[in-house]
């Protein structure tokens, strides 16, 4: 039942957030994500301190996995605010919901109990063809270099997030899924530190939505968003975990479209329904993995 609640959970938080990095990249997409990733580290200190039943590990096998944790983030997300500039939130939703087919690619080679079978190729070149539709009528004419570009820095993004997702896997480790969510935070922020020292001490103006889109973004999707999914991550197959950002676009394309004022037309929802469909066919026994842990 717990895995049942921690997959709602993050089907709601991932339904949202594509909206919440759109509003809280408009000013300065840098600062939206370096400063997500830092109030989130803060925000998650409390609950090391209240849940926590074991000391914070430093050990150099988890600081690994601490490192592997942090590609989704640093990786990740930093890629996928930079896209957010150009392209609207359901557009971000849609190529996050690739994620089950980059990390079935690289679980082919990475875990030995994961293997792509003709069917599951059926469904990669499905949803490509999804995509292409979405994409293809819908670019703006000015904009519509940038926006292939942003188009495949965001495919890089879902790249990083699933080598993280494959490699966190992969070690088999006995940590937490709190110490896992704070030791990737910590590594985030050092890396985005590292890589812009100047981006916390120099805070643009920032208006209600944004700063409220950062704050939800920090809290909800970074701090309670990573603790389910690495809770889920360490119960489950990775490939299953992947396939949680299918269920999502059709929810963040109708938030984007009546709060954002985003694209909605036949071909976007026809390339989302292709999108889907070639996921369902990617990885069909779903469904019965959804029944058997009910069961539990």
């Amino acid at each position: 039942m717990k895995i049942i609640l921690a997959y709602i959970g993050i089907v709601l938080i991932w339904t949202t957030t594509p909206l919440a990095i759109k509003w809280s990249g408009q000013t300065d997409w840098l600062f939206g994500v370096v400063s997500r990733t830092a109030l989130g580290a803060l925000l998650i200190l409390p609950f090391l301190l209240w849940r926590s039943n074991s000391g914070f590990s430093f050990k150099p096998a988890a600081l690994k996995v601490y490192a592997a944790a942090s590609i989704p983030i640093l990786g990740g997300l930093t890629c996928m605010y930079w896209a957010s500039q150009y392209l609207p939130s359901g557009w971000i939703a849609i190529v996050f919901a690739l994620t089950p087919v980059v990390t079935g690619i690289l679980a082919h080679f990475c875990l030995p109990d994961s293997r792509l079978t003709l069917k599951k190729t059926m469904g990669v070149v499905i949803s490509l063809l999804g995509l292409f539709i979405i994409f293809a009528p819908n670019l703006k004419q000015q904009y519509a270099q940038l926006q292939v570009m942003a188009i495949l820095v965001a495919l890089m993004s879902v790249t990083f997030h699933s080598f993280g997702t494959v490699l966190v896997k992969r070690m088999n480790h006995e940590l937490s899924a709190i110490h896992v969510v704070v030791g990737a935070l910590w590594f985030s922020v050092l890396g985005h530190f590292m890589i812009a020292p100047e981006t916390l001490f120099h805070w643009p103006e920032l208006g209600l939505r944004e700063s409220g889109a950062i704050l939800y973004a920090a809290s909800i999707g970074s701090v309670l968003g990573f603790l389910l999914y690495f809770y889920l991550l360490k119960n489950v197959e990775a490939i299953k975990v992947a396939l949680i950002p299918v269920i999502t676009p059709v929810f963040a394309i109708l938030l984007g479209h009546f709060l954002n004022d985003e694209i909605l037309n036949a071909s976007v929802w026809f390339g989302t329904a292709l999108v889907v469909f070639g996921l369902v066919i990617y990885e069909w026994r779903f469904r019965g993995f959804l029944r058997n842990k009910a069961r539990l």
